[in-house]
């Protein structure tokens, strides 16, 4: 048993039930969190969870999930939803689920449910929606001009809400596993953002955005990534930003070298310190929201008067081709920018890619391979 800290983020490593447990805590400090770890420990001893604290209690609800246990009793809600469950009382409830509530992307579920919300109705019984009415969502989000791609979002969001209210046990079903997603197809988009064009986008956005997306453009991280980042996680003087795996959407570790023409603009980002919190970028003394950065990101593209608008998220992909195009060895090229979905092969799983190889790697990579293109499919 022990506690490790990385970043701002109190890990508990333990062998439980013939497993071994990684997990973050919610601890603010190495006290708490070995107050989580006896607590948790007792309460698995005893099989009594009834007496645990709110982030103990947390910790335990997420790693009964995590490792695919079932949930002990009284882990569920203390006050559980009675009668027939409205969508209102659910999405309540969803939102304050752990593990939804500790969330990073906890933003992107409730701009979806305010979607299903206003289309069904707050007073919407959970136990009557059945696969021709979400098809019949997916039917009037199209009429309103909702992408394909932003459906299906709501779709797995709202997928979620089902999963969570059927752990609860207050109902039974979750329609949204039989329809079937939307083509994404005519949305699919090859971008190209230069690196004149990039600077010409930072030139005009507030001074507090301009790192953001400068760094975006020169690792390839995403945008949740970014924000999330503490002090800690970057280490200027070794040229490495360490990624765990709760702050992944591959849900594993990950390490992002910095190029050299990123150093001065971290360098004066770490600058400025704010009490009460080690988030790296700030506004106003916090960690930006992602609308901030959206609406930051549009209001500058609009003033340059782009034919087609390219997005926040193209940067990842710009990064993508400047790597492909500078030579960038694939395999350190996929493992700096790490996908939830690819499968890694055998010299992927077993092959260790050291911080000097990283670095060694974005050294040689450059960024002027060609003017903005951006492509959307139609068909």
């Amino acid at each position: 048993m022990s506690i490790e800290k990385i970043g701002k983020n109190y890990y508990l490593r333990m062998r439980l039930l013939g497993k071994q447990i990684f997990m973050k805590t919610m601890a603010l400090s190495k006290t708490e969190a070995k107050q989580v770890e006896m607590a948790v420990l007792t309460a698995i001893r005893s099989s009594d969870y009834r007496s645990l604290d709110l982030k103990a209690r947390e910790f335990c609800v997420r790693m009964f999930q995590k490792q695919a246990w079932s949930l002990p009793e009284d882990l569920y809600p203390h006050d559980p939803l009675k009668g027939e469950l409205n969508l209102w009382d659910a999405v309540d409830s969803f939102l304050n689920y752990p593990e939804i509530k500790a969330s990073p992307s906890r933003w992107r579920h409730e701009i979806s449910l305010f979607h299903i919300v206003e289309h069904f109705g707050k007073d919407g019984k959970m136990k009557s929606f059945w696969v021709p009415d979400i098809k019949r969502y997916q039917l009037e989000r199209l009429k309103q001009g909702a992408k394909p791609g932003t459906i299906n979002r709501e779709i797995s969001t709202f997928s979620r809400l089902f999963g969570v209210m059927i752990e609860y046990k207050l109902i039974e079903a979750n329609p949204c596993r039989l329809v079937k997603r939307l083509s994404e197809k005519s949305g699919e988009r090859q971008v190209y953002v230069s690196l004149f064009d990039v600077q010409r986008i930072v030139q005009k956005m507030p001074e507090w955005c301009g790192p953001i997306v400068l760094t975006a453009y020169y690792t390839g991280m995403r945008q949740g990534e970014i924000l999330s980042l503490s002090r800690k996680q970057v280490d200027i003087g070794k040229r490495i930003i360490t990624l765990g795996p709760e702050e992944t959407k591959e849900g594993k570790w990950k390490k992002v070298p910095i190029h050299l023409d990123l150093i001065p603009v971290l360098e004066n980002v770490s600058r400025v310190i704010a009490l009460g919190t080690d988030t790296l970028f700030l506004v106003q003394g916090r960690a930006p929201h992602p609308h901030s950065i959206k609406n930051a990101w549009r209001r500058s593209v609009d003033k340059l008067g782009f034919h087609s608008m390219p997005r926040f998220h193209d940067l990842r992909h710009t990064w993508k081709t400047n790597a492909r195009r500078s030579g960038m060895d694939s395999e350190i090229r996929e493992r700096i920018l790490g996908h939830r979905t690819k499968g890694l092969s055998v010299t992927e799983r077993y092959g260790v890619v050291s911080d000097q190889e990283l670095i060694k790697a974005v050294d040689l990579l450059t960024f002027d391979h060609g003017e903005t293109e951006i492509h959307v499919a139609t068909g």
